[in-house]
């Protein structure tokens, strides 16, 4: 089955000097990756992208077009930001999209409303939760809580929306009632973004052993207690490699540790960093509800030492409940090679085409046989020949029912080409 596909992205990571996405390093585009390169070969994708997004991020097997769009480099004005007017242009009623893939479900009654009002058309909508607006967030920084209402929204408006585990959704769940929002059931389920394979060109490291710290530098991820006890520590066997260079505050004052090293590594080299360092260290806090990082680290077979919490658990690290003494346990020993952790991903091929399936059951299309025929004449037919030949306006509720009647039926659409052509 033809899928054309909308992907809407959430953009986190910027350089704050260039006001640049720094998408090889964001764990949403990152995963976006992997799950395009898991779905069909036969699936047509349009992709939303930050300006000067290199095309060759993704592969090079699916039929992907990349849309410049406007995303704000400020992860909570992306929450609210919709630009229809690029969207629409992007998605003249020659094209087709069945399902939208969302990974930032805050704008997701935006996209409902408009392929409604602009198109008649109800695609199929698939929320990715990559972050919760959750009450444990809000002692970490006032600007990071009042986003529930538009999550809320969200699930509300769309057909399936997929949570990181079910401790993820309980957080929603949690603030929901704490907000006295109403409540209506929803259908949802499972995503597990799996672990990066980075290059492993080799590059000059420290001659000593390397405790690294590959997580952001902000107050939910620990690690001023991490840098407190490695101060503590008075031994000059190790160096602590953080490598997030956005925060350039605290990197202007880490520099100044002899012990200490802040430097990101790019994506050809980093798999050579992970492999060689001697262990990394997750101190996440409270709200913690899926972690790349980690999985990168035990892709490597490199041990990561971390605080006891359910995550931790369900990722496989070494949990400990003293970090000082774990970190000098493991400084004294030789490296410990991690197991890598075997994760299965939610299969959206599947959900998707029988979607399409039961909503095309016990369907007839109106002017659906002259379509057919006209199909069948021509061999080769574009959507936008049958709307011209059999309708007088360009935006239909049958044009979808139609569509997915006749994917159902057989018939194939050439995703190769931009525009709907079915033969």
């Amino acid at each position: 089955m033809n899928i054309r596909t909308l992907i809407y992205m959430n953009p986190l990571v910027v350089d704050k000097v260039s006001k640049q996405f720094l998408w090889e390093k964001d764990s949403g585009f990152l995963y976006t990756k992997q799950l395009i390169s898991s779905l069909p070969n036969d699936w047509r994708f349009i992709i939303l992208v930050p300006k000067k997004f290199d095309r060759n991020f993704f592969d090079d097997k699916h039929e992907i077009e990349c849309i410049e769009y406007d995303y704000s480099t400020s992860i909570h004005q992306n929450r609210y930001h919709f630009n229809r007017n690029i969207i629409a242009k992007a998605l003249p009623y020659t094209k087709d999209i069945d399902v939208v893939i969302n990974m930032q479900p805050e704008v997701s009654a935006n996209l409902r409303v408009f392929f409604e009002n602009q198109r008649r058309e109800k695609p199929i909508i698939v929320n990715y939760f990559h972050w919760i607006d959750s009450l444990k967030n809000e002692k970490f920084g006032t600007e990071l809580s009042g986003f529930i209402n538009r999550e809320i929204e969200g699930i509300n408006v769309s057909d399936l929306s997929l949570f990181h585990n079910e401790y993820t959704r309980s957080l929603l769940e949690e603030t929901r009632n704490a907000y006295r929002l109403p409540y209506d059931e929803y259908n949802y389920s499972y995503f597990h973004p799996l672990p990066t394979t980075y290059g492993e060109k080799p590059i000059e490291l420290s001659n000593k052993k390397i405790i690294l710290f590959n997580h952001r530098l902000n107050n939910t991820t620990g690690w001023k207690e991490v840098l407190k006890i490695c101060k503590s520590l008075n031994r000059d066997d190790f160096v602590l490699w953080f490598t997030d260079e956005q925060n350039l505050k605290e990197k202007k004052e880490l520099e100044k540790i002899p012990f200490v090293i802040v430097k990101s590594i790019p994506f050809e080299s980093y798999g050579y960093l992970l492999k060689n360092a001697h262990f990394t260290i997750c101190n996440l806090q409270e709200y913690a509800t899926w972690n790349m990082a980690i999985l990168d680290s035990m892709n490597y077979e490199t041990q990561v030492i971390s605080n006891d919490n359910p995550l931790m658990k369900e990722l496989g690290t070494n949990r400990v409940s003293d970090l000082r003494e774990a970190i000098i346990k493991y400084l004294d020993m030789d490296k410990i090679k991690a197991q890598n952790k075997i994760l299965s991903d939610y299969n959206l091929k599947n959900y998707i085409e029988s979607e399409i399936k039961k909503r095309t059951e016990d369907w007839n299309p109106l002017k659906y046989d002259k379509v057919v025929e006209l199909i069948k004449t021509e061999k080769q037919c574009t959507k936008k020949r049958f709307v011209n030949e059999f309708w007088s306006f360009h935006a239909n509720s049958n044009f979808q029912k139609i569509r997915w009647k006749l994917l159902c039926d057989g018939f194939v659409d050439d995703i190769k080409n931009s525009n709907t052509e079915y033969k």
